[in-house]
């Protein structure tokens, strides 16, 4: 009885000082990571480009969308462009700490070479600000509309586009409630159908 007992309080320490090891928020170089602690489930996304054009804009770009389950230390990821699942890329997460996640990919996605190598080794990333996310998804439609509350009359004039990253604090009933960091941050109810399944 007493080696179940130290079993199950060690098997409790180790997954309470693990679960610290995920923290949901803005990492640097463009990558965001949202933990759900009832699901054990990782989102994300990596968004980040490189040189200019003549007019201004970025010629390079390295974008992909981040998805697993947390199984310990190190775990299998799916990485693929929103709305791409048949270009997914299975990667590895390793927790370093409560601030430092290390990104290994096999190979490239389209357009990361010129912006950020993942293939050739670990890439480091350190927490720049911690959020209370518990879920990152993407637009799956052509146009998703922001609401100010619950409720199909209280549409605002905002919207996201299909393909766009929405950081979700919470769901209720249908809706998520998130945020959208583009020029301009935008926060405000989303209606879930507008999203991609977890």
């Amino acid at each position: 009885m007493k080696n179940v007992l130290t079993t199950i309080l060690l098997l409790w320490l180790s997954n309470s000082s693990f679960a610290q090891l995920i923290v949901s928020g803005e990492y640097d170089s463009g990558l965001k990571l949202a933990y759900d602690t009832t699901t054990n489930k990782l989102t994300g996304y990596f968004e980040n480009y490189t040189g200019l054009d003549e007019a201004g804009s970025p010629k390079f770009s390295c974008i992909f969308y981040i998805q697993g389950t947390v199984t310990g230390s190190q775990f299998t990821v799916d990485t693929y462009y929103p709305n791409d699942t048949v270009d997914i890329i299975k990667g590895n997460i390793q927790l370093i700490n409560d601030k430092t996640a290390n990104i290994k990919l096999p190979e490239e996605h389209g357009g990361c070479w010129n912006v950020q190598h993942f293939a050739d080794e670990q890439v480091k990333f350190s927490l720049q600000k911690q959020s209370a996310w518990t879920q990152i998804r993407f637009i799956t439609t052509d146009k998703a509309w922001f609401y100010s509350d619950i409720s199909i009359d209280k549409k605002q004039k905002t919207y996201v586009v299909k393909n766009d990253f929405i950081c979700i604090d919470k769901i209720e009933r249908d809706w998520a409630y998130c945020t959208y960091y583009g020029k301009t941050i935008t926060k405000g109810w989303i209606r879930i159908a507008d999203l991609t399944e977890m």
